[in-house]
This record gives C-alpha cells, structure tokens and sequence, in this order.
C-alpha cells in the first residue's frame, strides 16, 4: 500500500445517521388519504434529484405534483429534510484524530436540501473542507465515474486515498479503480482499523 494522504468518509450511516422512512411518518401517509403510495415512482425522483438532473425547485414542485398538491411546500421540505438525522455518536474524534495528519473530504450519494440541511446542523460535517457530492457529480456510487471524479479533483495516486464507506458494494468500486477502502460498521470498529492502516 502506498502512503495514504487522504481519507475520505461516505456521510449517511458513517458521519450521520438516516432514516428514510421519516418522510412518510412525517407527512403521516398512511392516515391522510394519499391513496397508493409509489415507492418506485418517488425513488426515481429522488434518484434524478440525486444525480442533479432535477433541481431543488423540480423536486419539490414534482413531489407536490405527486402527492395531488395535498401538501404545502413547508410540510414536504421539513418531511423530506427529516431523513437526516443527527451526527453518528463517537465519529467526531476519530475524524479529529485523522485531520491531525491526513487530508478529509466527504463523498456522498446525496441532494442538495439534505446536504445543506446536514450542513447546518451537524458540526462534524462542518469540520471536513473538501466535498464531493452525487447531486454535483452527476452520478451515485458505486459509477466509477463517481471514483475518477475524487481522484481527478484530489490529483492524487488513486492508492493514497483511503474510502470508507457502510455499502461493501462502494468499497468494491473505490477498489476496482485503486482506492483503498474500509467498510464502515461501527466507530470502534472503524477505529481499530485505521490505526492499523494509518500508521
């Protein structure tokens, strides 16, 4: 293995935590006569939203088209917004310990109202400089588009980056084009890793 001089951390279920299914509880789906709900249909929206093929104004006005106009625009941004849940308990030092001698950045499969969101209300997202965004990219991991975008942006030796990520499927990926990967599975175990490696 080559020297590492950056780590980069995936964001929901690493850095934060997520729940998708806020959204419905939020908007309370199955008690206001919304008729079927479409998963598939509004995972395809998220998906374009994801990809910046739809911008934030598209997405909301495209989700207020499906749900027959029943919601405000307030109701489905907070509802949307609340898929993001709070900083991930104990990532904050291990971050803090990394940044001591190593570059960070962020990738992210993620939109643009959630990032923001998170932006503002988690610290630890506040302390790592460099982001690379899906909605931004114009693709999700695991595209290997994704991978050479990082690498590009970074001008850096594929195997000097260091991902970590939950989805051992984006580990995969990263690997496939020379990154070195951890799967993520809890702080401790995470820990334990990277001391291993950073040494």
């Amino acid at each position: 293995m080559n020297t590492i001089t950056t780590v980069i951390f995936d964001l929901g279920r690493v850095l934060m935590d997520i729940d998708f299914r806020a959204f419905s509880r939020a908007l309370r789906l199955n008690h206001r006569g919304t008729g079927i709900f479409s998963e598939k249909k509004l995972e395809l929206l998220a998906f374009k939203y994801e990809t910046g093929k739809m911008s934030t104004e598209e997405f909301f006005a495209s989700l207020s088209t499906f749900f027959g106009k029943r919601f405000s625009h307030r109701e489905l941004f907070e509802a949307w917004n609340a898929i993001v849940g709070g900083e991930k308990k104990d990532m904050a030092p291990i971050v803090a310990r990394v940044q001591q001698q190593y570059r960070t950045a962020i990738l992210s499969n993620t939109n643009e109202a959630h990032f923001k969101y998170a932006a503002l209300t988690i610290p630890l997202i506040q302390k790592i400089p460099l982001h690379f965004l899906s909605y931004k990219i114009g693709a999700v991991k695991p595209d290997p588009h994704v991978y050479f975008h990082v690498i590009n942006a970074l001008n850096s030796d594929p195997s000097s980056l260091l991902f970590i990520d939950d989805i051992p499927e984006n580990i995969s990926a990263a690997q496939a084009v020379g990154m070195e990967g951890l799967i993520f599975q809890t702080p401790a175990q995470l820990r334990s890793e990277l001391a291993a490696i950073l040494q």
